[in-house]
């Protein structure tokens, strides 16, 4: 790790412009999830010290300032720090719009290099530029040069095929020099199965990169995969994507964990309490309904028997 054991997590960790991420512990960016009532829900209950969007594409062109407010006003909105995900193909585009989200109040710009949706995939775009490190490079360095002194950080994969393509990805970074690495342990091909060697992968990582803050992902469930991947992984923080919507709380028991303030562990009701607020914050339309019963079938909580039976017990 670059500063000093796990406690360093709690530690506030800061950005090249005078800003700072209040600590190490960061929501994942998920797609589908990381919106609407949840963003309120999460930051009134103290779930999260900033968020992480899921992914914007730019494609056909660079979205008007206008558009890009509205998009990230929901996020700044919750008065957390906000690291904006940008992802596509055209440098200039992406380096564009990077510009203009650091100018609407984003702290850092992640680009995604990371996505393993097939769809994705089919334009090239997300983990698809796995498989060409020098875009990469190129494309990091010209989101530099057009945000000036802003953070840039990357999103990635540990491969698109392999991991054996790691050297080659991180030499790429080294050039690039972001300012943050999040990287998932499984390769793009391998999606979300099952793999042995995840926390090895990203030790490897690290020791390639040993200069730049490295932020782990990867099936971060409980207090204890989290901290058996900074022993293991060394990494200088956790970004929990899945496993935060299993337990809203997981942040904040690692956090406990690692010496922060007290925290219980979420019970049956408090897990009820918090799918209801969901449901009732902001006014959630009617076709966001199905959105409260993924988050409760994650929690193990099925909302169609009487009673809220708990799946697990």
């Amino acid at each position: 790790m670059t500063d000093r054991g796990l406690s360093a997590w709690l530690q506030p960790l800061s950005l090249p412009d005078g800003q700072a991420l209040p600590t190490r512990l960061l929501p994942g960016p998920m797609e589908g999830i990381s919106e609407g009532s949840f963003l309120d829900v999460m930051t009134n209950r103290g779930m999260v010290t900033a968020w992480h969007t899921p992914f914007l594409r730019i494609s056909t062109g660079v979205p008007r300032r206008s558009r890009l407010a509205a998009w990230l006003n929901p996020y700044l909105a919750t008065g957390k720090p906000v690291i904006a995900q940008i992802m596509g193909v055209d440098s200039a585009r992406l380096a564009a719009a990077a510009r203009r989200l650091y100018d609407i109040g984003a702290c850092v710009i992640d680009l995604n290099c990371a996505c393993p949706s097939p769809t994705v995939i089919g334009s090239q775009a997300g983990g698809y530029r796995l498989r060409d490190p020098d875009w990469i490079d190129r494309t990091l360095s010209a989101m530099r040069q057009a945000c000036g002194s802003a953070a840039i950080s990357v999103k990635i994969r540990c491969g698109f095929e392999s991991p054996d393509e790691l050297p080659g990805i991180a030499a790429a970074l080294r050039r690039a020099a972001p300012d943050l690495v999040f990287c998932h342990f499984r390769t793009v091909r391998e999606m979300y199965q099952p793999i042995a060697d995840g926390l090895e992968r990203l030790r490897r990582l690290r020791d390639l990169l040993p200069d730049t803050p490295l932020f782990g992902a990867g099936d971060l469930c409980t207090v204890e995969d989290a901290l058996r991947m900074g022993e293991i992984a060394q990494v200088d923080g956790i970004t929990p994507a899945r496993g935060l919507i299993r337990n809203p709380g997981l942040l904040r028991e690692i956090a406990a964990a690692l010496g922060g303030p007290a925290f219980t562990p979420m019970t049956k009701e408090d897990k009820i309490s918090f799918l209801h607020d969901l449901s009732e914050q902001s006014g959630l339309p009617v076709k966001k309904r199905g959105f409260v019963i993924h988050v409760a079938r994650a929690m193990g909580i099925d909302f169609t028997l009487p009673g809220c039976r708990d799946e697990a017990e």
